[in-house]
């Protein structure tokens, strides 16, 4: 198996067991408040002053928290490109849903690694590849 052969398998499993944030981590007991979202791609820039913004690709603020767990929701629900997410009101249910989609894609990290080197026992190269996957399929790990 080539590196290629192996980034192309693991896209198709992660696109395969991947849940759908954030529905697949929503209860239906939450309550939830609606934010309207445009439908292109988002920006996590670094905090400044303790604000998080979320911008689109012309730099216009899209959304604005002092909570990274909502900034880190939003930016996550955002991967489908919706027009509006669900989110839940009570700030613990964001941080825990934020953690546990977080748990998700660390659990392929792992899995993948370790077929990395099980592979190749003695390369160095499992971050490039794992980055490759990640934004093959677009997601991102904050």
């Amino acid at each position: 198996m080539t590196e290629k052969d192996f980034i192309a398998s693991w896209i198709n499993k992660i696109r395969v067991e991947l849940k759908k944030f954030p529905n697949d981590f929503l209860k239906n007991e939450d309550e939830c408040i609606t934010i309207n979202l445009p439908t292109k791609l988002l920006i996590f820039p670094p905090p400044l002053f303790n604000t998080y913004q979320i911008i689109d690709e012309n730099g216009e603020t899209i959304y604005t928290t002092d909570d990274q767990f909502k900034a880190k929701y939003v930016i996550y629900a955002n991967r489908s490109r919706p027009s509006e997410i669900k989110m839940p009101s009570n700030d613990i249910r964001v941080y825990e849903i934020v953690r546990d989609y977080e748990k998700h894609l660390d659990s392929f990290l792992k899995e993948m690694e370790i077929d990395f080197k099980r592979r190749w026992p003695n390369s160095k190269g499992f971050h490039r590849i794992s980055v490759q996957v990640f934004n093959s399929l677009e997601l991102f790990r904050h």
